[in-house]
């Protein structure tokens, strides 16, 4: 731009210059000729006046010689040089009516041609004052004639110079002008410099400006400060940075706290447009469905991004039918998630368009579902357990009351029985209850801090007489002084159930290691026994409510199946955790983690 306007602004001048130069010769040249043509009137009115006053004497006229007496008088200069190289002097010349010279100031008269059909001599017959311009071969310049009408003698009087002071002036104001010209370049290009860099040089910045706020830089402003329209312009583009910075600020603000409440929500987000292109998606559904660069995506048909059937239909269903949908879904492997997925249409306000798109929201019902199963189970398993000893209670009360009760020694031996089993029934109960207790409490009550050593030394007096009566011994390393912060009762029934499992599922004989010590701020609780083990396909499974690896064993041996569910949960109830190792054939070892 800047390049444009110098060289726009040195044309125009240029041009300006010559305009001016070809007008001021053309004046000057029409203001010359005019002072000429009225001087030459003058002379030849004068030389016509004194002939006239010549005849009224009576004097005889000799117009040849008059012709070049008046030349010499009128302009004495121009006869100092020879007539081809004059080329400024007065002529003089005179023709009668018929065009016939009669006298001549420059040539021989006698050798002239007839004048009659010369322009200024046709204008002088008619009683007019002749003009013309011709141009001289001889002289090779232009030659003005002015010849007056004739006397009564019928004499024409003409006079005509060389127009050389014509082509004098033309060659003074080429030079001028040449002059002017190359002045005016000069200072153009330095008026037209400097005016170029006040235009472009705040055009610039401004262009500067625009390219930084284009870039991200919302900050920045134009520091120009000009009292003109670019002035003005730059005032007005501040406004305009300064509303768009604050617009963009706020639709980002606004954008940040869209996406950060749709990233942090638990459901997953599918927004589409009616071409199935994606608008929105959140973190939770890039996970579900296995999508990398989750802002990628957008502006993707979902279809490309989404591998399952179900959802794509259920979006092109709602977006066409406008109305919304419903169904559960399943994804999986390596990790089986089941989904309940909601497709809506999105709603527009325009007539012309029923919506704009549709949205699928995702939620993870994966747990409800295990919970419901879990739910499923445990009522199964509760009122399998609670059958069996009822059953059983039943049929021996039948029986007594079929007459067996008369039999002393069977009644002894039914009631016996049935005891056993009101225990099995008191156990379980029991152990429902303590389970039931501890999942509904959020924190435990009766929290103090108690030495560990002592609660082990109650469990082991506790179950002394079980391993004695297996014949499994118990070895006992506990270190001194360890306090643990916990309800006594939730530590001890974690023990009594994990040292009662060991004995329980030890091979006579065998050997159940206990070992607490602590390490880092935590308190280890091991138990390790040289038993019966466990599988590895059992294990991840080992502390789900009623859960049996061998069903009729535990039966036989009195169990539950709540027993490490309750482990688990107490575990879990101070922050702790427990791993299992086993080996069949080899004995299992429970290793247990509270905070000290």
């Amino acid at each position: 731009m800047k390049k444009k306007i110098f060289l726009y602004y040195l044309i125009l001048t240029v041009i300006g210059v010559f305009i001016a130069g070809l007008m001021i010769s053309e004046i000057s040249q029409k203001y010359y000729k005019a002072e000429l043509e009225e001087k030459l009137k003058n002379n030849a009115k004068l030389i016509q006046l004194q002939l006239s006053e010549y005849r009224r004497l009576g004097i005889s006229v000799d117009y040849n010689k008059s012709a070049k007496q008046y030349s010499s008088v009128l302009y004495p200069e121009g006869n100092s040089t020879p007539l081809k190289d004059q080329s400024n002097y007065l002529r003089v010349t005179f023709i009668d009516k018929s065009g016939k010279v009669l006298g001549e100031s420059q040539k021989d008269y006698q050798t002239m041609d007839n004048h009659i059909n010369r322009k200024e001599v046709q204008q002088a017959l008619n009683g007019e004052i002749g003009k013309d311009t011709r141009f001289s071969r001889e002289l090779k310049l232009n030659l003005l004639y002015i010849a007056v009408p004739s006397t009564p003698e019928g004499v024409i009087t003409r006079v005509s110079v060389p127009l050389i002071q014509l082509r004098n002036i033309e060659e003074i104001i080429f030079i001028y002008t040449g002059i002017g010209v190359f002045a005016s370049i000069i200072l153009t290009a330095i008026i037209a410099f400097w005016f170029s860099n006040r235009i472009t040089k705040p055009v610039n910045e401004l262009i500067k400006v625009t390219k930084d706020i284009s870039d991200g830089n919302f900050s920045r402003r134009s520091d120009i400060n000009l009292d003109d329209e670019i002035g003005e312009l730059s005032r007005t583009f501040n406004i305009m940075a300064e509303k768009l910075e604050y617009t963009l600020a706020e639709m980002t603000d606004k954008n940040i706290k869209v996406e950060s409440i749709i990233n942090s929500m638990y459901s997953g987000v599918i927004a589409v447009d009616n071409n199935l292109r994606i608008m929105l998606i959140n973190t939770i559904s890039c996970g579900m469905f296995g999508i990398k660069n989750g802002p990628g995506v957008i502006g993707m048909n979902i279809i490309e991004i989404v591998r399952n059937n179900k959802v794509n239909n259920m979006l092109k269903d709602t977006i066409k039918n406008n109305i919304p949908y419903n169904a559960e879904i399943s994804i999986g492997p390596p990790i089986d998630k089941t989904y309940k997925v909601y497709a809506t249409p999105i709603k527009t306000n325009s007539p012309k368009q029923i919506n704009s798109g549709g949205i699928v929201t995702i939620h993870d019902v994966t747990n409800l579902k295990k919970l419901e199963q879990i739910r499923t189970e445990f009522v199964s398993n509760v009122t399998h357990e609670l059958k069996t000893p009822l059953t059983s209670i039943r049929g021996f009360i039948e029986t007594l009351k079929s007459g067996a009760i008369e039999d002393k020694n069977v009644a002894v031996k039914f009631l016996d029985i049935i005891d056993i089993e009101a225990e099995r029934l008191s156990i379980l109960i029991n152990d429902i209850l303590q389970l039931s207790e501890i999942e509904s409490r959020q924190r435990d009550s009766d929290i103090a801090c108690h030495n560990i050593k002592d609660i082990v030394k109650e469990v082991l007096d506790m179950l002394q007489g079980v391993s004695a009566k297996k014949g499994v011994k118990l070895d006992v390393e506990v270190e001194e002084d360890i306090k643990v912060n916990a309800n006594r009762n939730r530590i001890k029934q974690m023990l009594i159930n994990l040292i009662d499992n060991a004995i329980k599922y030890n091979f006579e004989n065998g050997t159940v290691e206990i070992r607490v010590y602590k390490k880092e701020a935590k308190i280890f609780f091991i138990v390790k026994d040289n038993g019966i083990g466990i599988d590895d396909q059992h294990i991840p499974r080992i502390f789900e409510r009623f859960y049996r690896v061998d069903k009729g064993r535990s039966r036989n041996m009195g169990g539950t199946g709540l027993g490490l569910s309750i482990v688990k949960h107490i575990v879990n109830s101070y922050n702790g955790n427990i791993n299992i190792t086993s080996k069949p054939g080899k004995g299992t070892e429970f290793i247990i983690q509270l905070p000290a």
